[in-house]
Formats: C-alpha cells, sequence, structure tokens
C-alpha cells in the first residue's frame, strides 16, 4: 500500500496544483464568458497564476479542446444521450470582437438555462412572501451561480425587489423540508403556531403559548405569495400557513383519513374555490357580473369545471363551485354594482347578512356624553 501513488504528494516531476488545472479552467470559463463577454488565453493564464499554476498555452488550448469536444460533439445515432441527459454547455471560440474584448475569445453560447428563464426564478423568489429577507437574498445567490459573473450582475440590477411585507420566519425551508418528508412517508406532523403581538411587532409570537398542534399534512400549495399546508382532520380541510408554524417535527403516527382527503379535495380547482385561503361550506352558486369584468372572473374561477353564459349585450353569468366564507364575500362586494349573486338562496341571503354586519359598524353613532 505504501507503494501507490498518493495523490496529496505528486509523483517527482508533477509540479503541485497541476491535476486541480483543468477543473480551474472550467470553472473560470463557466463563471466569465456567456454568449457576449469571452475569455482569453491571457485571461486564463492569469487566472491559474494566482493558484500558484504555472502552465502553458498549448495545455490550456489541450484542456478547453478535450472541454469542448465533450460539450460540443454530435454524438452517433447509438450513443446519442437524450436531450434532457447532456450536460447542456456549448463553449465556442470567436475571433470576432465580443462585448469585453476587441480580440475574441472563448464564449459559453449555451448553458443548462438561458438567462430568461434565471430571470424568471429571480423574480418568483422576490415575489415568495414566505420567504425571509435573508432567505430570498441567499436563494438569489444561488441563482447567480448557474450563469456568469456579468449575468448575475443583469439578474441582481434588472430584477425588482417590491417592498412588500415578507416573513420573519427564518426557518420556514426548514419547515417545508420536514413537511415534505412526512407526507412522502405518510405521517403526521406537530407544529406550534405563531401570529404577531403588539408587544413586539418584528416577530411573531406562539398564538397560543406552550400548545402543540398535531395534524394530518396532505398538500401543500403558493396562494397570493404565501406557501401553505393542506391539512384534513375528518370533518373539514383546514389551512395552515407554513411560515406562521415553528418546531415542526414528524411524528411516527401514520396519517388518517387518506381516502377521505382525496375524495373531498379536487387539487386543480381547490384554490379557484377558496378565496385568500378561507375555506368554507362548499355551495355551487351563479352570478352575475358587468361584461368588462370577464377577464377578472376568469382569472379566478378558470374555464374546466365552470359554466360561463352571455346574458345580454351587457352581461354574463358565471355558475362555479366555491367554498363560502367572508372573504367570498367581501371578492363579490369589491365588484360594487357590477357583480350579484343570483342563487341559491342561502348565499344571497349570506351575502345580504355580511353587507348588513359591515354597514352597521359605519353607522353614524349618538354623540358621546362628557363623563363626569
Amino acid at each position: 500500500m505504501d507503494n501507490q501513488p498518493n495523490d496529496l504528494h505528486p509523483r517527482p516531476g508533477k509540479r503541485p496544483g497541476q491535476k486541480y488545472k483543468s477543473l480551474l479552467v472550467i470553472q473560470y470559463l463557466l463563471k466569465n464568458a456567456d454568449d457576449e463577454n469571452a475569455v482569453t488565453m491571457n485571461d486564463i493564464l492569469s487566472h491559474l497564476a494566482k493558484y500558484g499554476i504555472e502552465a502553458d498555452r498549448r495545455s490550456v488550448y489541450r484542456d478547453i479542446h478535450d472541454l469542448m469536444e465533450l460539450l460540443n460533439t454530435e454524438l452517433q445515432e447509438e450513443d446519442r444521450i437524450p436531450e434532457r441527459e447532456r450536460m447542456g454547455y456549448e463553449i465556442v471560440f470567436t475571433r470576432r470582437p465580443t462585448k469585453n474584448s476587441s480580440m475574441g475569445g472563448y464564449l459559453v453560447t449555451q448553458r443548462p438555462y438561458e438567462f430568461d428563464e434565471l430571470r424568471l426564478l429571480t423574480e418568483c423568489v422576490n415575489s415568495a412572501r414566505f420567504l425571509s429577507e435573508t432567505q430570498a437574498r441567499n436563494l438569489r445567490s444561488t441563482i447567480s451561480r448557474l450563469c456568469s459573473r456579468e449575468q448575475a450582475k443583469l439578474l441582481n440590477t434588472e430584477s425588482l425587489v417590491v417592498n412588500r411585507a415578507k416573513t420573519v420566519n427564518k426557518s420556514v425551508i426548514a419547515s417545508i423540508t420536514t413537511i415534505n418528508q412526512a407526507m412522502r412517508h405518510g405521517n403526521q406532523i406537530s407544529f406550534k403556531y405563531l401570529s404577531y403581538s403588539f408587544s413586539n411587532m418584528y416577530s411573531q409570537v406562539e398564538r397560543r403559548p406552550g400548545a402543540i398542534t398535531i395534524v394530518n399534512p396532505f398538500k401543500t400549495l403558493i396562494n397570493e405569495g404565501f406557501f401553505y399546508l393542506l391539512t384534513y382532520n375528518g370533518k373539514k380541510v383546514i389551512t395552515y400557513r407554513i411560515d406562521r408554524m415553528k418546531e415542526v417535527r414528524e411524528l411516527p403516527t401514520p396519517r388518517e383519513f387518506e381516502k377521505e382527503f382525496r375524495e373531498i379535495v379536487n387539487m386543480e380547482n381547490y384554490t379557484r374555490r377558496v378565496f385568500s385561503m378561507f375555506g368554507g361550506q362548499r355551495e355551487k352558486v351563479t352570478i352575475r357580473f358587468l361584461d368588462l369584468r370577464l377577464d377578472t372572473v376568469v382569472d379566478q374561477f378558470g374555464t374546466t369545471g365552470v359554466k360561463y353564459e352571455k346574458v345580454d349585450e351587457k352581461h354574463f353569468t358565471v355558475q362555479a363551485e366555491v367554498e363560502i366564507s367572508d372573504m367570498f364575500y367581501a371578492w363579490v362586494c369589491g365588484f360594487g354594482r357590477r357583480a350579484k349573486i343570483l342563487e341559491p338562496p342561502q348565499v344571497v341571503e349570506g351575502i345580504r347578512n355580511f353587507i348588513n354586519k359591515v354597514s352597521s359598524m359605519y353607522e353614524q353613532e349618538p354623540p358621546q356624553t362628557a363623563l363626569k
């Protein structure tokens, strides 16, 4: 064994660091070159010198040529790798001037992700309200590693970070991991639920101090920028905001009501039925709208399993299943006189009561007499 070559102790005559040369060349190309910005041979040699690696141009040419051959070669039909399994990179050499080099150089013209796809991922991170600022910043940094240095600068400058409220819970990603694991195993979870308090508006506190909630987790979904967990207790679906959960634990207890949940919840249209994730009694309702609101209504209900009917030149009706809640009534009221629930009668009565309750809050109260 003592006579075996040891990578930590190069053979006599082998210069230290040479075994890392090819890796450093690849890393430098992928980090600094893209379809507009080129890397020259001098750039690569200077980069290697920073690591104490002396290299001649011929050996670096050979490394790059081998890499280009690996990434760019058209394979024979019987050896062809499916597109999704290929490395997804393409490196080319050009003598034409580029954005950063008048002499041309090596370009990375193709990557596993297009720049516009990375921009979209960055926008999704920015709009995710269930992430803390630190988590969002770390994810943006991770995404930027999938493109060149110059493209990463564009991601950070062109992406609009909307100044909207984000969670202060920094354990969200760990909670999601635990929940997904429990769902894969078919087990229950436990957690403590949080809410804001006027005593400290900058952090969340336990809604019921010391209380541990145990649920049957079935599905997670994102709605209006927040991550929700759908659970079922045998009677109704209960949703929880994951960014308001802490100390999430997977339990050894198998979850219950597996069959019942799958029978009553159709995930394809669940978010169309509920409003702001407030569930309730499911009803098939008919609502009349002004034609001008068709786009907004389709955005909410979609077109599958929903009946649209034109009433006259100005109005249409929609018939859809919804879960009745105050948030549903508030959504309809948001259209003002441009929307009206027509049936069923109990839902018409429900929105009438909702409007009366809200209206009573704004009735003029008699002047208070001075305290004596």
